[in-house]
């Protein structure tokens, strides 16, 4: 992908500039989701043009990887990567500024343990999403 600048804000942006990503990427990290059908079932909507559009950026970017479901051959699922693993920090950041304007939302139990240690929900939700990588035989 050809970048409009060197500057590493314009970088992120491009990459995540759009609700979208953002949306995967919390539906990846805190919600569970890794099937194409998980990511349109989300309240809000996507539609399957977009959908595949944006994981096939977070998949070029190395964001994502696309693997083979083990239990049904016609079936992919999206693993976060490392390097998306990386956002864990930024992506609780957003999760927890949102919640203090807007408190009806969010996970409660996550957004509980993210007031009691922010640094251990961090580490303890990359190790998570680490072992879910492992348990596909990737790493």
């Amino acid at each position: 992908m050809e970048r409009r600048s060197a500057c590493p804000i314009n970088f992120s942006v491009e990459i995540f500039g759009d609700k979208w990503m953002l949306l995967i990427l919390r539906d990846l990290m805190f919600n569970g989701k890794n099937s194409f059908l998980e990511f349109r079932a989300s309240a809000e909507k996507i539609s399957s043009a977009v959908l595949t559009e944006k994981l096939n950026t977070l998949v070029d970017e190395g964001i994502v990887s696309k693997v083979v479901s083990p239990k049904n051959a016609s079936k992919f699922l999206y693993l976060i990567t490392d390097k998306g693993i990386e956002l864990v920090p930024l992506m609780v950041e957003i999760l927890d500024w949102g919640s203090r304007y807007n408190p009806d939302g969010g996970p409660k139990p996550l957004l509980a343990q993210i007031r009691q240690n922010k640094k251990k929900a961090i580490a303890e939700l990359q190790d998570k999403l680490r072992s879910e990588r492992r348990s596909y035989g990737l790493d």
